[in-house]
């Protein structure tokens, strides 16, 4: 493989694992390392670039493609930051799907989507840049995932329901069909969301109740 087929990965913590796992499964890029600001947090196995600031430089030198290694669930803006930054800088970002994953044929994947094993994303979805749907995920028919909307693992989603942008899913937590969660909102593990969320919102419990001191 020629330098363009190379891919840095911006992160490199537990999350970063996961996505260098799925590049190494489909077999498309060639992992030139990852960044990160802080090196003790270096997941094993990941060759640690530098922090952030050999960016530019690993661009120069023909490293075409990137990847967010960052999660989202400590905080989903330094996610987005971080993809904004990548963009600007020049890199392509490739959506990322696990072999292990089911999308249809007609779903369709902006930039720098990550789709984890076992996840399932059905016709008609569609998800706009940097959207995660992490392991066992399931994203039914006609969803709407607005850009950097985070789907933890093993979470549902029912038929046209929405997510908005930066809004994060937690960890097995179902939204029904047609519910819209808002921009920046949060949905709690194991939550259960029968109504539509607010923006910037935090919604707990089953079935789910929005915290009014969040």
């Amino acid at each position: 493989m020629t330098a363009e087929n190379k891919i840095v990965i911006a992160g490199a913590g537990g999350h970063a694992k996961v996505v260098a796992d799925i590049i190494e499964q489909k077999g498309l890029f060639i992992i030139a390392g990852a960044t990160d600001p802080r090196p003790d947090d270096a997941a094993v196995g990941l060759t640690l670039l530098g922090d952030d600031s050999v960016l530019p430089s690993l661009l120069a030198s023909g490293v075409a493609h990137a990847a967010v290694g960052l999660g989202g669930a400590s905080d989903p803006k330094a996610r987005g930051a971080l993809f904004a930054r990548l963009k600007a800088l020049g890199f392509r970002l490739p959506a990322l799907v696990h072999p292990w994953a089911v999308v249809a044929d007609c779903a369709a994947l902006g930039d720098g989507c990550q789709v984890m094993a076992g996840a399932v994303v059905n016709p008609g979805v569609k998800a706009a840049a940097n959207c995660v749907v992490n392991t066992g995920a399931v994203v039914e028919h006609d969803c709407v995932l607005e850009e950097g909307a985070f789907i933890g693992p093993g979470a549902v989603l029912g038929g046209a329901a929405t997510v908005g942008a930066g809004a994060f899913i937690g960890l097995g937590a179902s939204v029904l069909p047609g519910v819209r969660i808002g921009a920046g909102a949060v949905v709690g593990a194991g939550a259960v969301v029968l109504k539509d969320v607010p923006a910037g919102k935090t919604a707990v419990g089953v079935p789910a109740v929005v915290r009014e001191d969040a």
